[in-house]
């Protein structure tokens, strides 16, 4: 263990693992004022209204988390978000889901890259924080430059011509990494060649399983801890996890907020999901997308009565995280934190 003085704090150094191993410390997304968004939209007498009460009531639940976290003996940073709101032909990517920008394995840092030039604020929104850090390796991703400027509906991450890569496409669990087989509008293989590249550079004896997924995968499947998991997929699962418990879950219905990812600041849409937050409560939300406090304790997006109880039973502590309006930028709890430290040591999970 090194003790580090950094921005003013020690830092204890610990290694990433397992996406269970006990947390110590992470980073939180950001979101900018209503006020600063407003001047470069459309929102005009009660729309605008709507868009300011989802603004405002999502910087809440993220600073609700954030004292959370402290509570559970977390210490946290937040993303910066001191870039342009308009790039001068649409409005920037916040930095909010920083899941999607970087990744530890050991100490060693992989940093992802995006499809759009919109989104390279909430691309480096962390590097404030990560620069301080002493890391054995640093892997990125390049752009070259090139972007996708295109409708997104259309959009073929293979068609890219350069790596794509988003880090919640895969979770880790010690020597083992899954991964989702398809990668949706996330990821192409270009990119998950270098990903996989950077694990067995770190890892040389990591074993790579692919699983019958699309997309990010933190929202299908939850490690909750050693030969214990969650998950909404109906398919066969890679042979590692042979004897783990798996607890199903039906798979929450995306609202259709989540067609529209880049339509965000149309009016109609601020009026569909004020409503929204009026009439849906927090008892009638769950998303899969939780974060692991350590193997006895997990915030969860919302709530799930039965879910609960099974956990409960099985001594999971399980903490529900009101986030219903933060979904109206496609995230949850573990989509707008990234780990920093988790304390544990590199070993096998297969039972």
């Amino acid at each position: 263990v090194v003790f580090v003085l950094l921005l003013d704090i020690f830092y204890i150094l610990m290694s990433i693992w397992a996406e269970f191993n006990p947390l110590k410390s992470c980073i939180i997304g950001t979101l900018p004022k209503s006020d600063d968004i407003i001047p470069y939209t459309n929102f005009r007498g009660r729309y605008k209204n709507y868009f300011i009460n989802i603004i405002d009531k999502s910087r809440q639940e993220l600073d609700n988390l954030d004292k959370l976290l402290q509570e559970f003996g977390v210490k946290t940073w937040r993303s910066s978000c001191d870039f342009a709101i308009h790039n001068g032909y649409t409005i920037n990517t916040p930095s909010l889901a920083i899941r999607d920008t970087h990744t530890i394995y050991g100490n060693s840092l992989f940093k992802g890259n995006v499809s759009g030039e919109y989104e390279l604020g909430l691309l480096n929104s962390c590097d404030q924080i990560l620069q301080q850090i002493n890391f054995d390796k640093t892997y990125k991703l390049t752009t070259d430059n090139i972007f996708y400027g295109g409708d997104w509906n259309a959009f073929n991450a293979e068609e890219l011509c350069r790596p794509l890569y988003h880090p919640p496409l895969s979770l880790k669990c010690g020597n083992d990494i899954i991964i989702s087989r398809y990668f949706g509008r996330e990821g192409n293989k270009l990119g998950n060649d270098e990903y996989i590249t950077w694990i067995k550079s770190v890892n040389p004896s990591a074993r790579i399983h692919f699983i019958e997924a699309e997309s990010h995968l933190d929202s299908q499947l939850f490690l909750v801890r050693p030969g214990l998991l969650i998950t909404s997929l109906q398919t066969e699962f890679p042979a590692f996890f042979k004897n783990w418990e798996k607890i199903i879950v039906e798979k929450w219905p995306k609202s259709s907020i989540h067609e529209h990812r880049h339509k965000k600041f149309h009016p109609v849409l601020a009026q569909w999901f004020d409503n929204f937050l009026q009439t849906c409560t927090e008892e009638t939300f769950f998303s899969l997308n939780s974060l692991s406090i350590n193997e006895e304790t997990v915030l969860f997006t919302g709530t799930n009565v039965d879910l609960f109880d099974k956990l409960e039973k099985r001594g999971i502590t399980c903490v529900s995280v009101d986030m219903r309006a933060t979904t109206f930028w496609d995230t949850g709890v573990h989509c707008v934190t990234n780990e920093v430290e988790r304390e544990g040591i590199l070993e096998d999970y297969i039972f």
